[in-house]
């Protein structure tokens, strides 16, 4: 038995809510896709993995439904809320573009990406902004999607009633991007493009390094326990060097001189450069230094995380994008 198993969950898509529904359908719901899609065949076979179509009546579909996804991304629909209401056991997640009352803008990958803050931080200073590759700023607004409706099934056994639960795909996309709006709100200052590099306090570490066969993500931060795992293997490949020598508790990284960190980080890379990322990557699970490696998109299907979930099937795409050192999707 699955977490979802005997929910019923009906979808009204239109972009925004598509891969909810099928994230909701792994979890083990029956989830019906109501209508016809505007996707295409490849991407919605992708979005709607685990979902089954159907043309009947909506009133007809929510007879004995848990939860409907109310995909709004266009101003299209009329009537829903009155209809969902009178089904009082049901969550109705409905999902806008903008928050409600907030107009009805063109609602995009792009826009959102734009409006949410996304493009001001991606990229590198002296390039012009990019947005992540696919269209992430839907996916993101599926993963709150599913998690609003599977809080509302959470409250529900609480109280014994369903509810009306608001997620907007700005707002969702803007989460994403978190750290910069923490920023403003402590310092006031205004995030930018860094490029290769994580910004706190006066100082910037970086963020992707090479390795023997590609690339790693990982920084030095302000992790004590952290940084002296990480030495500790160091120190027994005799790379370590002056790190070694350093008081991980007593200093603050944020606060330390870049021409330091800069010397520090160049320890660091020649240990890494001659290690793999399988390697690298067994070393972090194993001692908690929170680095990850960078796969090549050719790699991703193969991936046992991948596998176990069944994400990818042939002539299928799965997830919607991997990252590698290109920046190619």
């Amino acid at each position: 038995m699955t977490l979802l198993s005997g929910s019923r969950v009906v979808v009204l898509a239109d972009h925004l809510a598509d891969f909810a529904g099928s994230m909701l359908a792994r979890l083990g719901a029956e989830v019906v896709l109501a209508g016809a899609s505007e996707l295409t065949a490849p991407r919605a076979a992708a979005w709607h993995k685990g979902m089954t179509r159907s043309a009947a009546p909506l009133a007809e579909l929510l007879d004995g439904a848990d939860v409907l996804l109310d995909d709004r991304r266009t101003d299209a629909r009329k009537g829903i809320d009155a209809l969902a209401a009178g089904y009082s056991r049901l969550v109705h997640v409905v999902v806008t573009g903008w928050p409600e009352g907030q107009g009805t803008r063109p609602v995009t990958d792009l826009t959102l990406m734009a409006q949410s803050g996304l493009m001001t931080v991606i990229g590198t200073p002296d390039r012009p902004p990019l947005r992540l590759p696919g269209e992430q700023a839907y996916a993101l607004t599926a993963i709150q999607t599913a998690t609003a409706a599977l809080m509302g099934l959470r409250a529900r056994r609480m109280t014994g009633s369903g509810q009306r639960i608001a997620v907007s795909a700005l707002q969702s996309a803007a989460l994403a991007n978190y750290r910069e709006a923490v920023m403003y709100e402590h310092t006031g200052r205004i995030g930018h493009r860094q490029g290769n590099m994580l910004v706190r306090g006066k100082s910037g570490v970086r963020q992707i390094w090479p390795c023997a066969d590609g690339y790693v993500t990982w920084s030095i931060i302000d992790n004590p326990g952290m940084m002296r795992a990480l030495v500790r293997v160091m120190q027994a490949e005799d790379a370590a060097g002056e790190l070694a020598e350093i008081d991980w508790d007593a200093i603050l990284v944020a606060d330390t001189d870049q021409a330091v960190i800069e010397r520090w980080q160049g320890v660091v890379e020649a240990f890494f450069v001659r290690h793999d990322r399988q390697t690298l990557a067994q070393w972090s699970l194993e001692h908690g230094w929170g680095l990850s490696p960078i796969m090549r998109l050719s790699e991703v299907p193969d991936s046992p995380q991948m596998q176990a979930r069944g994400m990818f099937e042939d002539g299928l795409p799965g997830p919607l994008f991997a990252v590698h050192p290109g920046g190619a999707a």
